[in-house]
């Protein structure tokens, strides 16, 4: 009996040291770059190409960087950007997205953004597409985007310029609403 119990605790700290050591010489598989609110705008006609926005957080100790993306029922997915050429602003293909340490990357119109090309069907509101995003050290990992209703197509614009509380037939009121328009989440 007591060779029994020597022979067991001797059998389980032997696993205890192996498991150990495996797991001293296993990579760390944390996640340093986190996403969040990643989204698609909704296009009621199958458009060639759609813009991806979310927000990117490294909270790594490190820089990193957004290498590629990809996704299915795509042909490609690009990094973008605007910047000036010949006197225009113009859409500019990236080949890495930088990542601070420690800091939110908004990816958005007027910044860095993804940029779906070669759609296949329409963005339908309330869709989800599975994004897979390719870091220099984070490595892989997969995204789920949502596709949000647009209210600004068309006319809608100008419509929205102007005081949704005032009377019609009152000369329209347009002083103010710019900072409203920028800064209140339901008028995006």
């Amino acid at each position: 009996m007591k060779n029994t119990r020597t022979f067991i605790r001797t059998t389980l700290t032997g696993l205890a040291c192996a498991a150990a050591a495996a797991a001293i010489s296993m990579p760390v598989s944390a996640q340093t770059v986190h996403v969040r609110d990643a989204w698609i705008p909704a296009y009621s006609e199958a458009p060639a190409r759609a813009p991806v926005f979310m927000t990117l957080v490294n909270t790594g100790e490190r820089p990193d960087r957004l290498l590629s993306a990809s996704a299915q029922g795509v042909a490609s997915v690009s990094l973008q950007t605007l910047a000036v050429s010949d006197d225009e602003l113009r859409s500019h293909t990236l080949k890495a997205i930088e990542l601070p340490a420690g800091v939110a990357l908004p990816l958005e119109a007027g910044g860095a953004w993804l940029m779906l090309e070669g759609l296949q069907a329409p963005m339908r509101a309330r869709a989800t597409y599975t994004l897979t995003l390719q870091f220099e050290h984070a490595g892989t990992q997969q995204v789920q985007v949502r596709v949000r209703p647009t209210t600004l197509v068309g006319d809608g614009l100008r419509n929205l310029r102007t005081d949704p509380l005032q009377e019609p037939g009152q000369t329209q009121r347009i002083e103010g609403l710019d900072d409203a328009l920028r800064t209140d989440p339901f008028l995006r």
